[in-house]
């Protein structure tokens, strides 16, 4: 038998193809159809978005969700890389946001922090006036 580097043995490339044994039974032969079946729909589905340059566009930049959503490239940005600046832009603000909302939140912290110190140390002055009689005095005499 002569053997083919790429493909294995000769006739033997059904079984490469779906990934069985040449000793598969029946019932593993028909497992792989419903497997093989999806992966075909799959390989169908990413050519037909990956050989549309619209679409293409849309998968790099959003991915499947862009595409579900049905985004559309506007005329304004109708370059990848305008559009990735604009995203890039566009995190940058949320980051921005994000830091401010941080401080505030900080601020917040301190200014219950103070506030919690003056109610729970109070300080103030108390004043005890102390009366000693000794009406036992014993005379020495």
């Amino acid at each position: 038998m002569k053997e083919n580097e790429a493909n294995g043995p000769p006739n033997r490339e059904m079984y490469a193809l779906l990934h069985l044994s040449p000793d598969a039974s029946d019932e593993e032969v028909h497992r792989m159809k419903e497997t093989t079946t999806e992966n075909f729909q799959r390989i169908f589905e990413a050519y037909k978005i990956l050989s549309d340059e619209n679409k293409r566009q849309i998968y790099d930049i959003y991915g499947m969700e862009g595409l579900n959503s049905r985004l559309e490239l506007g005329p304004k940005l109708n370059k990848l890389e305008e559009i990735k600046e604009q995203l890039e832009k566009l995190r940058r603000m949320e980051e921005q946001k994000e830091i401010k909302e941080q401080l505030e939140k900080l601020r917040r912290m301190e200014e219950q922090k103070e506030m919690s110190a003056h109610f729970l140390l109070p300080t103030g002055t108390i004043i005890i006036t102390l009366n000693y009689h000794n009406d036992h005095s014993k005379d020495s005499t």
